[in-house]
């Protein structure tokens, strides 16, 4: 139940005020669901932090931790936290690219 709500809490921001709501949405502290590193890489992204997010709960579950943006494979990934493993969600297609045990 708790990672529904961060995630529809994390799209409900998104969508209200677009781009700028990471920030508001995580929190000026950080916390679970915050994007931690890669923040300067959004504007490359075709998909929302909201929408790595419900992917990354499609591949693995758990409570939603830190969300960072990043190249990997030579592609544009988010990589989530999701309980105990590390998903990374292509940033342009939203696919689920892969997936190891957060360590």
């Amino acid at each position: 139940m708790k990672r529904t709500l961060t995630a529809g809490a994390a799209a409900l921001a998104l969508a209200a005020t677009g781009g700028g709501a990471i920030a508001a949405a995580s929190g000026s502290s950080g916390g679970p669901g915050r994007i931690d590193d890669g923040r300067d890489l959004l504007a490359h992204a075709r998909i929302g932090v909201a929408g790595a997010v419900a992917k990354a709960q499609t591949a693995a579950s758990g409570t939603i931790g830190e969300i960072d943006l990043e190249r990997y494979s030579g592609r544009l990934v988010f990589n989530v936290d999701v309980g105990s493993k590390d998903v990374k969600v292509d940033a342009a297609t939203g696919e689920v690219v892969g997936w190891a045990s957060d360590d």
